[in-house]
Protein backbone atom coordinates (compact mmCIF):
# COMPACT_ATOMS: atom_id res chain seq x y z
CA UNK A 1 0.00 0.00 0.00
CA UNK A 2 1.42 3.44 -0.91
CA UNK A 3 2.82 5.49 1.93
CA UNK A 4 0.98 8.72 2.65
CA UNK A 5 2.12 12.01 4.10
CA UNK A 6 0.59 15.40 4.85
CA UNK A 7 3.73 17.12 3.54
CA UNK A 8 2.73 20.02 1.27
CA UNK A 9 6.12 21.72 1.00
CA UNK A 10 7.78 22.51 -2.36
CA UNK A 11 10.15 19.63 -1.64
CA UNK A 12 7.34 17.16 -2.40
CA UNK A 13 7.02 18.49 -5.95
CA UNK A 14 10.80 18.65 -6.43
CA UNK A 15 11.34 15.09 -5.20
CA UNK A 16 8.40 13.83 -7.26
CA UNK A 17 9.92 15.37 -10.37
CA UNK A 18 13.23 13.64 -9.66
CA UNK A 19 11.51 10.27 -9.16
CA UNK A 20 9.58 10.69 -12.40
CA UNK A 21 12.66 11.44 -14.48
CA UNK A 22 14.46 8.38 -13.10
CA UNK A 23 11.81 5.86 -14.15
CA UNK A 24 12.83 5.57 -17.80
CA UNK A 25 9.29 5.75 -19.20
CA UNK A 26 9.60 8.95 -21.21
CA UNK A 27 10.64 9.74 -24.77
CA UNK A 28 9.45 10.05 -28.37
CA UNK A 29 7.25 7.43 -30.03
CA UNK A 30 9.50 4.87 -31.67
CA UNK A 31 8.14 2.16 -33.93
CA UNK A 32 9.49 -1.07 -35.38
CA UNK A 33 9.26 -1.91 -39.06
CA UNK A 34 5.94 -3.66 -38.49
CA UNK A 35 4.45 -0.42 -37.14
CA UNK A 36 4.36 -1.53 -33.50
CA UNK A 37 5.94 0.38 -30.63
CA UNK A 38 9.45 -0.66 -29.69
CA UNK A 39 9.48 -3.40 -27.06
CA UNK A 40 11.25 -1.31 -24.41
CA UNK A 41 8.44 1.27 -24.52
CA UNK A 42 5.75 -1.38 -24.08
CA UNK A 43 7.72 -3.03 -21.28
CA UNK A 44 8.07 0.25 -19.40
CA UNK A 45 4.35 1.00 -19.82
CA UNK A 46 3.34 -2.43 -18.54
CA UNK A 47 5.77 -2.15 -15.62
CA UNK A 48 4.84 1.32 -14.40
CA UNK A 49 1.29 1.72 -15.70
CA UNK A 50 2.01 4.93 -17.60
CA UNK A 51 4.32 6.40 -20.25
CA UNK A 52 5.07 9.91 -21.50
CA UNK A 53 5.49 10.37 -25.26
CA UNK A 54 7.33 13.56 -26.09
CA UNK A 55 6.88 15.82 -29.12
CA UNK A 56 3.87 14.08 -30.69
CA UNK A 57 1.95 17.17 -31.85
CA UNK A 58 3.66 20.04 -33.65
CA UNK A 59 3.22 23.71 -32.78
CA UNK A 60 0.61 24.23 -35.49
CA UNK A 61 -1.73 21.66 -33.92
CA UNK A 62 -1.03 22.95 -30.42
CA UNK A 63 -2.01 26.45 -31.52
CA UNK A 64 -5.24 25.21 -33.15
CA UNK A 65 -6.25 23.28 -30.03
CA UNK A 66 -5.54 26.30 -27.83
CA UNK A 67 -7.47 28.66 -30.09
CA UNK A 68 -10.57 26.50 -30.31
CA UNK A 69 -10.55 25.65 -26.62
CA UNK A 70 -10.24 29.30 -25.62
CA UNK A 71 -13.32 29.98 -27.74
CA UNK A 72 -15.14 27.21 -25.88
CA UNK A 73 -14.08 28.75 -22.55
CA UNK A 74 -15.26 32.22 -23.58
CA UNK A 75 -18.70 30.76 -24.30
CA UNK A 76 -18.97 28.96 -20.93
CA UNK A 77 -22.19 29.46 -18.95
CA UNK A 78 -22.01 31.84 -16.00
CA UNK A 79 -23.44 29.16 -13.67
CA UNK A 80 -24.16 25.42 -13.97
CA UNK A 81 -27.73 25.95 -15.14
CA UNK A 82 -27.24 29.15 -17.18
CA UNK A 83 -27.88 29.27 -20.92
CA UNK A 84 -25.83 32.43 -21.59
CA UNK A 85 -22.15 33.23 -21.17
CA UNK A 86 -20.60 36.21 -19.38
CA UNK A 87 -20.91 38.25 -22.59
CA UNK A 88 -24.66 37.60 -22.74
CA UNK A 89 -24.39 35.24 -25.71
CA UNK A 90 -26.24 31.90 -25.91
CA UNK A 91 -24.07 28.96 -24.82
CA UNK A 92 -23.51 26.79 -27.89
CA UNK A 93 -22.99 23.59 -25.89
CA UNK A 94 -25.08 23.89 -22.71
CA UNK A 95 -24.66 21.06 -20.22
CA UNK A 96 -21.23 19.99 -21.43
CA UNK A 97 -19.27 22.19 -19.00
CA UNK A 98 -18.35 21.25 -15.46
CA UNK A 99 -17.95 24.47 -13.47
CA UNK A 100 -16.08 24.49 -10.19
CA UNK A 101 -15.76 27.12 -7.46
CA UNK A 102 -12.47 28.63 -6.36
CA UNK A 103 -10.75 25.55 -5.06
CA UNK A 104 -9.53 24.17 -1.77
CA UNK A 105 -8.04 20.78 -0.95
CA UNK A 106 -11.36 18.94 -0.82
CA UNK A 107 -13.45 20.23 -3.75
CA UNK A 108 -13.61 17.81 -6.69
CA UNK A 109 -15.71 17.28 -9.80
CA UNK A 110 -18.84 16.53 -7.78
CA UNK A 111 -21.48 18.19 -9.91
CA UNK A 112 -24.28 17.87 -7.37
CA UNK A 113 -22.16 19.44 -4.61
CA UNK A 114 -20.82 22.17 -6.88
CA UNK A 115 -24.31 23.30 -7.83
CA UNK A 116 -24.80 24.40 -4.22
CA UNK A 117 -21.70 26.60 -4.22
CA UNK A 118 -21.15 30.15 -5.42
CA UNK A 119 -19.20 30.75 -8.60
CA UNK A 120 -17.03 33.69 -9.63
CA UNK A 121 -18.19 36.17 -12.29
CA UNK A 122 -15.69 34.65 -14.71
CA UNK A 123 -16.71 30.95 -14.78
CA UNK A 124 -14.07 28.52 -13.56
CA UNK A 125 -14.35 25.65 -16.04
CA UNK A 126 -12.83 22.43 -14.76
CA UNK A 127 -13.92 20.06 -17.51
CA UNK A 128 -15.45 20.13 -20.99
CA UNK A 129 -16.99 16.81 -21.98
CA UNK A 130 -17.15 15.25 -25.47
CA UNK A 131 -15.07 17.79 -27.43
CA UNK A 132 -14.95 15.75 -30.66
CA UNK A 133 -18.30 17.29 -31.62
CA UNK A 134 -17.19 20.82 -30.64
CA UNK A 135 -13.60 21.22 -31.84
CA UNK A 136 -12.33 20.10 -35.25
CA UNK A 137 -8.78 20.34 -33.88
CA UNK A 138 -9.68 17.76 -31.19
CA UNK A 139 -11.25 15.42 -33.76
CA UNK A 140 -8.16 15.67 -35.95
CA UNK A 141 -5.85 15.01 -32.99
CA UNK A 142 -7.92 11.89 -32.34
CA UNK A 143 -7.02 10.71 -35.84
CA UNK A 144 -3.26 11.39 -35.49
CA UNK A 145 -1.49 8.47 -37.22
CA UNK A 146 1.24 8.03 -34.61
CA UNK A 147 -1.28 8.14 -31.77
CA UNK A 148 -3.41 5.47 -33.45
CA UNK A 149 -0.39 3.30 -34.25
CA UNK A 150 0.53 3.52 -30.58
CA UNK A 151 -3.02 2.55 -29.55
CA UNK A 152 -2.92 -0.48 -31.87
CA UNK A 153 0.41 -1.51 -30.35
CA UNK A 154 -1.18 -1.66 -26.90
CA UNK A 155 -4.79 -2.70 -27.59
CA UNK A 156 -4.56 -4.50 -30.92
CA UNK A 157 -5.72 -3.45 -34.40
CA UNK A 158 -9.40 -3.70 -33.44
CA UNK A 159 -9.16 -1.17 -30.59
CA UNK A 160 -12.28 0.81 -29.71
CA UNK A 161 -12.98 4.15 -28.00
CA UNK A 162 -13.72 4.85 -24.37
CA UNK A 163 -14.43 8.56 -23.71
CA UNK A 164 -13.08 12.05 -24.50
CA UNK A 165 -12.91 15.28 -22.49
CA UNK A 166 -10.71 18.31 -21.87
CA UNK A 167 -9.35 18.87 -18.38
CA UNK A 168 -8.75 22.50 -17.50
CA UNK A 169 -7.03 23.54 -14.29
CA UNK A 170 -7.10 27.31 -14.15
CA UNK A 171 -3.98 29.13 -12.98
CA UNK A 172 -4.14 29.69 -9.23
CA UNK A 173 -7.44 27.91 -8.63
CA UNK A 174 -7.64 24.68 -10.62
CA UNK A 175 -9.75 21.92 -9.10
CA UNK A 176 -8.16 18.82 -7.60
CA UNK A 177 -9.15 15.29 -8.62
CA UNK A 178 -9.20 12.71 -5.86
CA UNK A 179 -6.93 9.68 -5.94
CA UNK A 180 -8.75 6.91 -7.78
CA UNK A 181 -8.52 3.91 -10.09
CA UNK A 182 -10.94 4.06 -13.02
CA UNK A 183 -11.37 0.35 -13.66
CA UNK A 184 -14.14 -1.60 -11.92
CA UNK A 185 -14.81 -4.67 -14.01
CA UNK A 186 -11.71 -6.73 -14.83
CA UNK A 187 -10.25 -7.70 -11.45
CA UNK A 188 -9.84 -11.11 -9.83
CA UNK A 189 -11.69 -11.91 -6.60
CA UNK A 190 -8.61 -11.08 -4.53
CA UNK A 191 -8.21 -7.66 -6.18
CA UNK A 192 -5.31 -8.59 -8.45
CA UNK A 193 -5.42 -7.61 -12.10
CA UNK A 194 -6.71 -9.91 -14.82
CA UNK A 195 -4.35 -8.02 -17.13
CA UNK A 196 -1.01 -9.81 -17.26
CA UNK A 197 2.46 -8.30 -16.94
CA UNK A 198 2.80 -8.09 -20.73
CA UNK A 199 -0.61 -6.47 -21.22
CA UNK A 200 -2.53 -9.59 -22.28
CA UNK A 201 -5.91 -10.46 -20.85
CA UNK A 202 -8.91 -8.23 -20.27
CA UNK A 203 -8.00 -4.68 -19.34
CA UNK A 204 -9.58 -1.38 -18.36
CA UNK A 205 -7.91 0.38 -21.28
CA UNK A 206 -5.94 3.58 -20.98
CA UNK A 207 -6.34 7.35 -20.93
CA UNK A 208 -4.17 9.46 -23.21
CA UNK A 209 -3.63 13.06 -22.09
CA UNK A 210 -2.72 15.19 -25.11
CA UNK A 211 -1.20 18.35 -23.71
CA UNK A 212 -1.54 21.80 -25.21
CA UNK A 213 -0.18 23.56 -22.14
CA UNK A 214 2.70 23.26 -19.69
CA UNK A 215 2.01 20.42 -17.25
CA UNK A 216 4.22 20.86 -14.20
CA UNK A 217 4.37 19.00 -10.86
CA UNK A 218 2.20 21.79 -9.42
CA UNK A 219 -0.67 21.39 -11.90
CA UNK A 220 -0.37 17.99 -13.62
CA UNK A 221 -1.71 14.50 -13.07
CA UNK A 222 0.16 12.32 -10.55
CA UNK A 223 0.43 8.53 -10.87
CA UNK A 224 1.57 5.80 -8.46
CA UNK A 225 3.92 3.58 -10.53
CA UNK A 226 2.92 -0.09 -10.58
CA UNK A 227 -0.41 0.51 -8.87
CA UNK A 228 -2.38 -0.88 -11.83
CA UNK A 229 -1.68 -4.42 -10.62
CA UNK A 230 -4.03 -4.34 -7.62
CA UNK A 231 -7.44 -2.80 -6.95
CA UNK A 232 -7.52 -0.54 -3.89
CA UNK A 233 -11.27 -1.05 -3.38
CA UNK A 234 -11.11 -4.83 -3.02
CA UNK A 235 -11.84 -6.39 0.37
CA UNK A 236 -13.34 -3.21 1.77
CA UNK A 237 -10.45 -0.97 0.74
CA UNK A 238 -10.68 2.71 -0.10
CA UNK A 239 -8.93 5.47 -2.00
CA UNK A 240 -6.92 8.10 -0.11
CA UNK A 241 -8.03 11.72 -0.07
CA UNK A 242 -6.22 14.08 -2.42
CA UNK A 243 -5.15 15.98 0.71
CA UNK A 244 -2.77 13.05 1.28
CA UNK A 245 0.58 13.25 -0.52
CA UNK A 246 1.49 9.70 -1.54
CA UNK A 247 5.24 9.30 -1.16
CA UNK A 248 5.70 6.97 -4.17
CA UNK A 249 3.59 9.02 -6.56
CA UNK A 250 5.20 10.87 -9.46
CA UNK A 251 4.01 13.78 -11.61
CA UNK A 252 3.22 13.11 -15.27
CA UNK A 253 4.99 16.21 -16.58
CA UNK A 254 4.13 17.22 -20.14
CA UNK A 255 5.31 19.90 -22.52
CA UNK A 256 2.85 21.23 -25.11
CA UNK A 257 2.57 18.51 -27.76
CA UNK A 258 3.46 15.65 -25.39
CA UNK A 259 1.06 12.77 -24.68
CA UNK A 260 0.78 10.92 -21.37
CA UNK A 261 -0.64 7.38 -21.50
CA UNK A 262 -2.06 6.06 -18.19
CA UNK A 263 -3.43 2.59 -17.55
CA UNK A 264 -6.96 3.18 -16.21
CA UNK A 265 -6.24 0.67 -13.42
CA UNK A 266 -3.44 2.92 -12.09
CA UNK A 267 -3.98 4.95 -8.93
CA UNK A 268 -3.88 8.57 -10.07
CA UNK A 269 -5.11 12.03 -9.12
CA UNK A 270 -4.16 15.70 -9.20
CA UNK A 271 -3.69 18.39 -6.58
CA UNK A 272 -5.28 21.85 -6.57
CA UNK A 273 -3.47 24.04 -9.08
CA UNK A 274 -2.06 26.92 -7.07
CA UNK A 275 0.59 27.73 -9.69
CA UNK A 276 0.48 30.60 -12.18
CA UNK A 277 0.16 28.22 -15.17
CA UNK A 278 -3.06 26.65 -16.35
CA UNK A 279 -3.20 23.01 -17.40
CA UNK A 280 -5.10 22.00 -20.56
CA UNK A 281 -5.11 18.36 -21.61
CA UNK A 282 -7.28 16.63 -24.19
CA UNK A 283 -8.24 13.22 -22.82
CA UNK A 284 -8.59 10.44 -25.41
CA UNK A 285 -9.49 6.99 -24.09
CA UNK A 286 -9.23 3.56 -25.71
CA UNK A 287 -10.18 -0.05 -24.94
CA UNK A 288 -9.51 -3.51 -26.27
CA UNK A 289 -12.56 -4.67 -28.17
CA UNK A 290 -12.72 -8.04 -26.41
CA UNK A 291 -12.57 -6.28 -23.04
CA UNK A 292 -15.70 -4.30 -23.92
CA UNK A 293 -18.13 -6.50 -25.86
CA UNK A 294 -20.28 -8.59 -23.51
CA UNK A 295 -19.13 -6.84 -20.33
CA UNK A 296 -21.80 -5.95 -17.77
CA UNK A 297 -21.02 -2.86 -15.71
CA UNK A 298 -22.20 0.54 -14.55
CA UNK A 299 -21.59 3.28 -17.12
CA UNK A 300 -20.71 6.70 -15.68
CA UNK A 301 -19.45 8.41 -18.87
CA UNK A 302 -22.30 8.30 -21.39
CA UNK A 303 -23.79 11.55 -20.13
CA UNK A 304 -23.41 15.21 -21.12
CA UNK A 305 -21.09 15.83 -18.18
CA UNK A 306 -20.09 13.99 -14.97
CA UNK A 307 -23.09 13.56 -12.70
CA UNK A 308 -24.52 11.36 -10.01
CA UNK A 309 -26.59 9.61 -12.69
CA UNK A 310 -25.36 6.18 -13.81
CA UNK A 311 -26.79 3.36 -15.89
CA UNK A 312 -26.32 -0.38 -15.83
CA UNK A 313 -25.30 -1.75 -19.22
CA UNK A 314 -24.14 -4.82 -21.08
CA UNK A 315 -22.12 -3.76 -24.11
CA UNK A 316 -23.48 -5.37 -27.27
CA UNK A 317 -21.39 -5.67 -30.41
CA UNK A 318 -23.68 -3.13 -32.10
CA UNK A 319 -23.19 -0.62 -29.26
CA UNK A 320 -19.40 -0.92 -29.43
CA UNK A 321 -19.16 -0.85 -33.24
CA UNK A 322 -21.35 2.25 -33.51
CA UNK A 323 -19.03 4.00 -31.04
CA UNK A 324 -15.97 2.79 -32.98
CA UNK A 325 -17.16 4.80 -35.98
CA UNK A 326 -15.56 7.91 -34.48
CA UNK A 327 -12.12 6.48 -35.29
CA UNK A 328 -12.48 6.41 -39.12
CA UNK A 329 -14.36 9.72 -39.03
CA UNK A 330 -11.44 11.32 -37.20
CA UNK A 331 -8.97 9.79 -39.63
CA UNK A 332 -10.87 11.23 -42.59
CA UNK A 333 -11.20 14.66 -40.95
CA UNK A 334 -7.45 14.68 -40.41
CA UNK A 335 -6.76 13.48 -43.95
CA UNK A 336 -8.74 16.43 -45.33
CA UNK A 337 -6.67 18.89 -43.26
CA UNK A 338 -3.30 17.21 -43.80
CA UNK A 339 -3.51 15.46 -47.20
CA UNK A 340 0.25 14.90 -47.50
CA UNK A 341 0.42 13.02 -44.18
CA UNK A 342 0.63 9.22 -44.15
CA UNK A 343 -2.83 8.51 -42.69
CA UNK A 344 -3.52 5.64 -40.33
CA UNK A 345 -5.60 2.77 -41.75
CA UNK A 346 -8.07 1.47 -39.19
CA UNK A 347 -8.78 -2.23 -39.79
CA UNK A 348 -11.27 -2.69 -36.95
CA UNK A 349 -14.98 -3.08 -37.64
CA UNK A 350 -17.46 -0.24 -37.16
CA UNK A 351 -21.04 0.66 -38.03
CA UNK A 352 -21.78 3.82 -40.02
CA UNK A 353 -20.10 5.89 -42.70
CA UNK A 354 -16.46 6.90 -42.51
CA UNK A 355 -16.58 10.15 -44.51
CA UNK A 356 -16.27 13.38 -42.52
CA UNK A 357 -18.67 15.97 -43.93
CA UNK A 358 -21.64 18.11 -42.91
CA UNK A 359 -23.93 15.06 -42.80
CA UNK A 360 -21.69 13.06 -40.45
CA UNK A 361 -21.11 16.15 -38.31
CA UNK A 362 -24.87 16.42 -37.84
CA UNK A 363 -25.20 12.68 -37.14
CA UNK A 364 -22.66 12.55 -34.30
CA UNK A 365 -24.29 15.55 -32.59
CA UNK A 366 -27.93 14.62 -33.18
CA UNK A 367 -29.89 15.48 -30.05
CA UNK A 368 -30.59 12.31 -28.08
CA UNK A 369 -28.30 10.15 -30.21
CA UNK A 370 -24.94 11.91 -29.88
CA UNK A 371 -21.82 9.81 -30.42
CA UNK A 372 -20.99 9.92 -26.70
CA UNK A 373 -24.24 8.15 -25.80
CA UNK A 374 -22.20 4.98 -26.43
CA UNK A 375 -19.15 5.81 -24.32
CA UNK A 376 -17.66 2.66 -22.80
CA UNK A 377 -16.95 2.59 -19.06
CA UNK A 378 -15.09 -0.53 -17.88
Amino acid sequence: MPKQTKNTSPDYYKEGRQRALQLGNRGPMRFKENGRLEDDILSAYHQFGFYVFTGVLDQHEIDLLSKEFDEILENAPVSPDATTDRHGRPVKFPGYYTLVPIQNETNTFDKQANEKLEFPDNPNVGLVSHPLMMMDSALRAYGHPDILRMVASVNGDDFVPFHEAIFHKGAGHGAPTNWHQDGRTHWKADGSAIETADGNGKTHGFNLSVSFSQCTPQNCLWVVPGSHKNWRLSNGGSFPSISERIAEAVPMMLEPGDCGMVNRSSLHGSYPNKSNERRCTLLLGFHKRDSAIGTKTTNVHAFKSPSTTVKDVEYSEEYVLKRARMIPLAIDARKQKYPSENAYEYTGSYIGGSKWNDASRAEISQNGDEYWQRDITL
